[in-house]
């Protein structure tokens, strides 16, 4: 039986990179240069990309994972300041007229959640939450096999939820929104003005100092009691059957074993959905752009 296949791009503000992938996740070539600072240049290599990846093998069509969605009023694509070659144009118009596919977009932390529920971590389940607990908190929702993406395309932005309307600035410009608590950078924030070691810069070393460091031990006991009530509030809002994680603060083993301390703050139920991390690493942008030809929203 042959088998399908789809191309994946993954347009960052660095970087342009395409893959040719099958319907199990497997990754048959890749293409990657420097992102374009410019639109024409941007469009010509993702059609130079396309044309490439799809000259020996008939694929079902193109996922783009991107900053920033889509306005389904205007078609253009917003929220995307990183990236100036895409950024407020007509990306879906300008690439369906130059490619003659079936073409999908999608935010690239959808995209994290489309490839663990397609290819990853989450294979098989319905109903899934992913979280990245990187420079920021997003997340993408899976309910009932479709990407949940709102009336605007706008949703889940699930880091500015907020944990305490009087809390943290939010670079977003609230207050006590998760992302405040919990992304990399606040974490360290925290730390650094509770008056903790200046020279620790990272997370990772921030955690290896939990024994030696008792500032560092307060601000990560205050991070995982964040985190527990966060989970709980995701389970109150989606309820799904499993947590995905992503993102480079989500390589602390603890934020596996917390289920008794998150059934503290769930309501209706004290049974917690598996938490568990990722699978698919750098290559979850592409992977889910490419799981939303093949089969994730479908």
């Amino acid at each position: 039986m042959n088998k399908r296949y789809a191309i994946g791009f993954d347009i960052g503000g660095t970087k342009a990179e395409a893959s040719l992938i099958d319907e199990d996740g497997g990754i048959h070539a890749t293409l990657r240069e420097p992102a374009p600072k410019e639109n024409e240049p941007m469009l010509a290599l993702i059609q130079r990309f396309a044309t490439e990846l799809s000259r020996e093998t008939a694929v079902e069509g193109i996922g783009f994972s991107i900053p920033g969605s889509i306005d389904p009023e205007t078609g253009k694509l917003r929220n995307a300041p990183n990236s100036p070659a895409i950024e407020d144009t007509a990306l879906p118009a300008d690439l369906q007229a130059r490619l003659n596919t079936r073409l999908a977009f999608e935010n690239d932390a959808n995209c994290l959640v489309a490839s663990e529920a397609q290819f990853g971590a989450a294979r098989g389940y319905k109903n899934v939450v992913g979280v990245i607990l990187g420079t920021g908190v997003g997340g993408g929702v899976i309910i009932n096999g479709h990407l949940l993406n709102g009336a605007h395309g706008l949703a889940p932005e699930i880091g500015h939820t907020i944990m305490d309307f009087r809390g943290r600035r939010c670079g977003c410009g609230n207050a006590g929104c998760v992302e405040a608590y919990l992304s990399g950078p606040a974490v360290l924030a925290r730390y650094h003005e509770a008056g903790g070691n200046p020279e620790v810069r990272n997370t990772k070393t921030l955690y290896e100092q939990r024994e030696s460091d008792p500032i560092a031990a307060e601000i990560i006991d205050e991070t995982e009691l964040i985190f527990c009530r966060f989970i709980a509030m995701m389970m109150s809002c989606y309820d799904p059957e499993i947590f995905v994680l992503g993102g480079g603060l989500s390589l602390q083993p603890s934020f596996y074993q917390m289920a008794d301390r998150i059934a503290e703050f769930s309501f209706g139920t004290r049974k917690i959905p598996p938490i568990v991390h990722a699978e698919g690493g750098d290559s979850s942008g592409k992977l889910g752009a490419a799981a939303l030809i093949l089969g994730t929203d479908g």
